[in-house]
């Protein structure tokens, strides 16, 4: 008995020191990231029969347990992802709603100024410091679309640098992760090598905060990763890598590419990269979904308002007596036209035409082609999908062919029929804040004054006070020649008691007879006059060319576009468009922030229950420092009565 003895006392010995070197480990790690808490599972040792009963025989370690919860992991990584995609949308978002609030209070101030000079030319058009003031205005306005649109543009630039190098970063995991499936097939042999889970987890924990993944586990021990449960990232020991290369059709708008193994340059392309998840993913929401259509919705307003005081200006004349040019560049530029489209087969170019800028949405649309000849234009940020019939494609010279989408203000010609797997982008406004210039360089080419000006009869007896603008003819009528001015207009009676409205020119010509419309305005060739008023038979009025400073009614025309709503389909100032962007920016950075806090807190319970399990103690191991401490100094005095027993016996003589 005492040899057994013995052995069951250094059975003892031999546990308590695998419990003690498993309570240093795990205090060792109580600070290393990913580690589980390991434990060493005890067990009897075979039993030995003597004497009609059954002795025990001592105590074994038969594993070295891994204190882990696959649902729980699965869970701190589901939650992971969604933290940290949620985090960096909102960090991203924070940073585009602070430039915007700047953005829009330079803006805000410098349109205020504008029209005080603009207010200031009206009162006095013939002062040249005013309109010099208000020229250097304009030019403060031009320079805050442009400033916005390089600062916007740059951080584009920086977002695609970044996907580049977390594509690097999530390749170098992928390797890790198929490095350490090869160590612990090779390891697991004879245990499980928990040291080497847990560096996996880590890695994989890593990788889910980068992009959305699950997790396959084998019976070999090794983990397959998917890619949003879709593409492979990681199979047994062979990695998958991300590449970017350029978009397409956009090549600025770089795409995700994933390479296999030994892939020889052959790739697949990620389709819908911004649906990554993770950090990855909200890069690329943010790129594609936010910064591209929040420069579109900027230049949509540059647009207008080069638009509108264009309109005005061909409408006057200068100080000089010449027809008013451009006072901002042409929105309808052909080299301005033709960037608003992109496409990637290089037989079809387009150009897309700004027709009506009050019902431009500042939204981007990718265009397909389909097989029944009609076209489909879906919005990029919001889905909203759009069809042209093909009845209503209107073919121009040769194979062009013009696509104008309902109520969305511009119209796309392409140079041939596309082919149906094409893929091509219309940005109608992306490039507006970019393209915004001042044309005038000097204050006395603003044409302040109207083309016309409209002189009463002293002798009228009415209140009408007409005013009088130039449009573009209709068909077939035709600009009236500056040779037959003056015109007359005369209010004569109709024969019935009623009013008609005479219009001639210099030389008796007729030119218009009859009465206003409902809106009160008469309309002949190239001119519109408004009715202001009440007009009595026989009034008359003389209808003339202005000249030199003239009159100041195209000036208050400029002056009217301060509170007038043309933008958003006649529900929106310049002003409250630049407010609107401003404030949906805003919006989405709070919401976002709401968002990343509710994803924090879950991850939050989800890591302290996978805590609860995985987590180190320090408490509960100091307790077990004694606890096996004593064990083990109690085996040892096993050990040591054994031993004395057997020198005991062997001095029996």
């Amino acid at each position: 008995m005492a040899v057994d003895m013995y052995q069951t006392g250094v059975s003892g010995l031999l546990a308590a020191q695998a419990q003690l070197a498993t309570t240093g480990h795990n205090i060792a790690n109580v600070n290393t990231e990913g580690y589980s808490r390991q434990r060493a599972e005890q067990a009897t040792t075979m039993h030995m029969f003597s004497g009609g009963n059954f002795y025990g025989t001592g105590t074994r370690v038969n594993d070295v347990t891994r204190m882990y919860q696959e649902y729980a992991f699965r869970d701190v990584l589901i939650n992971n992802t969604e933290k940290a995609g949620a985090e960096a949308l909102y960090n991203h978002l924070d940073y585009l709603d602070k430039t915007m609030t700047s953005v829009n209070a330079g803006l805000a101030s410098s349109l205020d100024d504008l029209y005080g000079a603009i207010n200031a030319v009206a009162d006095n058009p013939g002062n040249l410091g005013n309109r010099e003031l208000m020229l250097a205005n304009a030019q403060d306005i031009v320079d805050h679309f442009n400033d916005f649109y390089s600062s916007v543009e740059q951080e584009r630039m920086i977002k695609n640098r970044d996907i580049e190098s977390r594509a690097e970063h999530i390749s170098s995991l992928t390797a890790g992760i198929a490095d350490l499936n090869q160590q612990i097939l090779n390891a697991g042999q004879n245990a499980p090598p928990n040291d080497l889970l847990d560096q996996r987890d880590r890695l994989i924990q890593e990788l889910g905060q980068q992009v959305h993944i699950t997790t396959l586990k084998e019976s070999n021990g090794m983990v397959s990763v998917m890619l949003g449960g879709r593409e492979p990232l990681v199979s047994g020991n062979q990695a998958y890598q991300l590449e970017v290369r350029p978009g397409s059709p956009d090549q600025q708008q770089t795409e995700l590419y994933l390479l296999p193994p030994n892939s020889n340059g052959q790739a697949t392309r990620l389709r819908g990269s911004q649906a990554l998840g993770g950090e990855m993913g909200a890069l690329f929401h943010y790129r594609d979904q936010v910064l591209g259509p929040n420069l579109s919705d900027m230049g949509k307003t540059a647009i207008a308002i080069a638009d509108a005081f264009n309109k005005i200006q061909a409408q006057g004349v200068d100080l000089n007596g010449n027809a008013g040019q451009n006072m901002f560049n042409d929105i309808n530029d052909p080299d301005a036209m033709a960037k608003r489209f992109v496409g990637d087969n290089p037989g079809v170019s387009g150009a897309v035409e700004i027709t009506d800028t009050g019902k431009l949405t500042g939204g981007e649309y990718s265009l397909k082609y389909q097989p029944n000849g009609d076209f489909l234009f879906t919005d990029v940020a919001s889905g909203t999908e759009i069809t042209v019939a093909a009845g209503d494609v209107v073919t121009g010279p040769g194979t062009q062919m013009a696509i104008t989408p309902p109520n969305l203000g511009f119209t796309l010609t392409l140079s041939d029929t596309p082919n149906t797997g094409d893929e091509m982008l219309v940005q109608p406004t992306r490039q507006g804040a970019i393209d915004l210039t001042l044309n005038l360089k000097t204050g006395d080419q603003i044409a302040a004054s109207g083309s016309l000006m409209v002189s009463p009869d002293g002798d009228n007896t009415g209140t009408a006070k007409p005013s009088v603008s130039l449009t573009e003819p209709t068909p077939p009528a035709t600009a009236i020649a500056k040779a037959d001015y003056p015109l007359n207009l005369k209010v004569e009676d109709d024969g019935s008691g009623g009013f008609v409205y005479n219009v001639t020119d210099r030389n008796g010509n007729s030119l218009f007879s009859g009465v206003p419309d409902a809106d009160g305005k008469i309309a002949f060739n190239d001119v519109e006059l408004s009715m202001n008023g009440d007009a009595q038979l026989y009034d008359q009025f003389e209808i003339r060319q202005a000249s030199g400073s003239g009159n100041n009614e195209n000036a208050l025309a400029f002056a009217e576009l301060q509170n007038k709503k043309w933008l958003n389909n006649g529900k929106s100032t310049v002003t409250d468009s630049l407010n609107q962007t401003a404030v949906g920016i805003g919006s989405m950075t709070r919401n976002q922030r709401v968002k990343a806090d509710a994803a924090d807190a879950a991850y939050q319970q989800s890591y302290d229950r996978m805590l609860a399990t995985s987590g180190v103690n320090l408490d509960e191991e100091a307790a077990n420092l004694l606890r096996f401490q004593q064990s083990y100094m109690a085996a040892a005095r096993v050990v040591s009565t054994a031993s004395e027993t057997m020198n005991t016996l062997l001095q029996i003589r």
